[in-house]
């Protein structure tokens, strides 16, 4: 049974939603996967997403938008960086792992 310290708050759970709601979409995805490793600027992002980069610059806005990711600017390149790379790190984790290692213990036989 949960203690409810574990439960989360409405306004908690708004936020979680939000940010799931932004992340719901492959090429976001992509490009914070390509992020996880260090900075890359804006044309090794569209080489690794395989995307345009009109594409990739429309979607790294709106993370940006949102403080997911930040960037500086090296010359003429502008360079992006995860703001909290270990929660992107676990979020990743917890979308590649196998799920008959995920079940609840109120699940397991």
């Amino acid at each position: 049974m949960r203690k409810s310290a574990d439960i989360l708050s409405k306004e908690k759970l708004r936020d979680h939603a939000n940010l799931l709601k932004l992340l719901a979409h492959p090429t976001r995805l992509a490009i914070l996967n390509s992020l996880i490793p260090g900075p890359k600027c804006v044309t090794d992002v569209c080489e690794l997403c395989e995307a345009s980069q009109p594409n990739v610059s429309q979607h790294l806005a709106l993370l940006r938008h949102e403080s997911i990711v930040k960037y500086y600017d090296e010359g003429k390149s502008r360079c992006y960086f995860l703001s909290q790379p270990n929660k992107m790190k676990n979020i990743f984790t917890s979308l590649m792992q196998d799920e008959s290692e995920s079940h609840p213990d109120c699940c397991k036989k």
